[in-house]
């Protein structure tokens, strides 16, 4: 619509030199409008709980065409993990910071590998520094200790739902951090070996969510800012091998999700070796061209570091090696314990606290 209001008025310009000043005007206009486009990405973080990798492939080869894209045009993870799948953050006082949320889902949002307090900065809070409105839509109760974007939605919501408040918010309220988290795919978990079957409810759940990644892909494209979006696709952790819809964190399953980024100046196709729930966060940041997250702001926390332990992946974006040092603190527990850990949160919290001293000392 753009281009073609500029080309009537060019011609338009040349037809009379009488509007040239009016017409030269409107052209500066639409211009400067474009360059504020341009510079002013839109994030959407698009989470389907508990996804992995191998389910994700079987389902681009057989249907998901919106998966197939954003994988061939932009960069997967090898061998992904998530801070500890297990359901209660207890604190050594027995207290639940976070409540009923999981430690994958703060992580993505805060950067960090341990949970301490509340007190701690996010890319909500971030995006809300620059003036930039996000939203949190996701379908269980969970979520609703996620309470720091502008609109936030949580409960028994369809994944339709959940798609829908995004969309809302998007062309009414001009949010450009867009979190959503579909649930519905775990009523449809029936074991692993059903998840692998092209046609299995499993699949075909997958195939439902992606038809919902096309309509937002598709919003993106109609309101002109598609050139300026970044796509994260993941799942928040991997899932169990028992029919339970579970992911019990003594199952190494549990603790690899799915993950995929995709946007302006990231390498097409490319795939990188490692990454960790927390680096999500500190790429949403990037992304929205916002300051570093500052982590902890409770006085009360004394660990150190208490700014962010996520690593920032460099090696998604054109140009750069596949290669980065990354410290790997999860899968460094994972192989500490020789694959075979506890589902009690605080053996898991106790590892991350003394890897983050050691990072904090080398730095």
């Amino acid at each position: 619509m753009r281009c073609q209001l500029i080309s009537k008025l060019v011609k338009e310009l040349a037809k009379s030199r009488f509007h040239k000043i009016i017409i030269l005007s409107a052209l500066l206009i639409i211009f400067k409008s474009n360059m504020a486009a341009a510079t002013d990405p839109t994030v959407l973080v698009f989470i389907i709980d508990g996804l992995q990798s191998d389910a994700a492939k079987v389902a681009a080869a057989n249907g998901a065409g919106n998966l197939k894209f954003l994988m061939e045009n932009g960069v997967c993870v090898r061998e992904a993990y998530c801070t500890s799948p297990a359901p209660r953050m207890f604190l050594p006082d027995g207290s639940l910071p976070w409540g009923t949320s999981s430690s994958p889902n703060v992580a993505i949002h805060t950067g960090t590998h341990v949970f301490e307090s509340r007190l701690i900065d996010d890319t909500f809070l971030s995006a809300r520094r620059a003036h930039i409105k996000s939203l949190f839509a996701g379908g269980a109760d969970n979520y609703k200790e996620f309470t720091t974007p502008d609109f936030c939605y949580a409960g028994s919501l369809t994944d339709s739902d959940v798609v829908q408040y995004g969309m809302y918010h998007f062309k009414n309220d001009g949010t450009r951090l867009i979190r959503l988290h579909l649930q519905q795919i775990r009523d449809s978990w029936s074991g692993p070996e059903d998840k692998l079957k092209a046609g299995s409810g499993y699949q075909k759940a997958i195939l439902r969510a992606d038809v919902l990644l096309g309509k937002l892909i598709q919003m993106f494209k109609s309101a002109g800012v598609w050139e300026e979006t970044y796509i994260i696709v993941a799942g928040d952790h991997g899932m169990g091998i028992t029919k339970e819809s579970e992911h019990p964190p003594s199952v190494i399953s549990s603790w690899s999700p799915y993950m995929n980024f995709y946007g302006p100046g990231i390498k097409k196709g490319g795939i990188i070796p490692y990454a960790e729930t927390p680096d999500l966060a500190l790429m949403i940041n990037h992304f929205l061209n916002l300051s570093p997250l500052q982590g902890y702001t409770d006085p009360g926390i004394v660990i150190e570091p208490k700014g962010t332990t996520g690593t920032f992946l460099s090696n998604i974006f054109e140009g750069n090696p596949d290669e980065i040092t990354h410290p790997k603190m999860i899968l460094r527990y994972l192989e500490s314990n020789n694959w075979k850990h506890s589902d009690d949160y605080s053996e898991y919290r106790h590892a991350m606290l003394s890897y983050m001293k050691e990072l904090a000392f080398r730095k």
